[in-house]
């Protein structure tokens, strides 16, 4: 995801939360009212009114890395990056590995 596209995304997402924000406080008098002055689908404010989850976390549980993992992998291949130590594709698989298995480790030592 490009910066221009994620800037727009966490704008709207933001515009999604004043919206809900604002139409449960009754600021606005109706949902559609709200999604006209906040600038949000009608649709989506209604899905999410209704309690579905934002695209980002939707499908979260179907991926090998949570969103909190990705941002450590990230983290990661950044500090490599600026220590003149560019990240292959080889090299991120594997340290997306170790991440998803410190995971299992965890999950193993938890008590039940």
């Amino acid at each position: 995801m490009n910066a221009s596209i994620r800037d727009s995304y966490a704008l709207s997402e933001s515009n999604i939360q004043e919206a809900i924000a604002a139409f449960q406080a009754k600021r606005c008098q109706s949902i559609r009212a709200t999604a006209r002055a906040f600038s949000v689908p009608l649709s989506t404010l209604h899905s999410r009114m209704a309690g579905s989850a934002p695209r980002r976390n939707a499908h979260e549980s179907e991926q090998l890395l949570s969103n909190a993992e990705e941002k450590t992998l990230l983290r990661w291949i950044t500090r490599l990056t600026r220590t003149v130590y560019p990240a292959s594709p080889a090299l991120g698989l594997e340290m997306a590995e170790t991440i998803r298995r410190q995971r299992l480790q965890l999950s193993k030592q938890a008590p039940r």
